[in-house]
């Protein structure tokens, strides 16, 4: 349960950065939207992506780990989809992997310990 926790915490403030760093790549209605998307993209991330890695893990050894890029950007843009408050580009779905790719690291590094 921790776990959805944090990564619904990641995706909200990965979508406030973005939005902060490039507003015209992300728009979003609302907090109520933004946390509506946050809990879609947290329990996206905490169950359906792991299994989507693991069979991509022939072509993500292929591209040196650049497809888990793509696989969390998609992610961003298809929450984004179901969603109709939150708008997000395809450039700013890729800044806000890389970005959110980081924090991901940094608070799987702050929960193992």
């Amino acid at each position: 349960m921790f776990r959805v926790i944090a990564h619904v915490g990641s995706a909200v403030l990965t979508i406030l950065i973005i939005h902060q760093i490039l507003p015209d790549e992300v728009h979003y209605q609302d907090n109520e939207t933004l946390l509506i998307f946050a809990v879609i993209l947290g329990l996206l991330n905490a169950f359906v992506l792991p299994i989507i890695r693991t069979i991509a893990i022939p072509l993500t050894c292929l591209t040196l780990g650049l497809f888990a890029l793509v696989i969390t950007a998609a992610a961003f843009y298809l929450s984004s989809l179901v969603l109709d408050g939150v708008e997000i580009t395809y450039l700013g779905a890729a800044i806000a992997a890389v970005i959110f790719g980081i924090l991901n690291g940094v608070l799987d590094t702050v929960m193992r310990r």
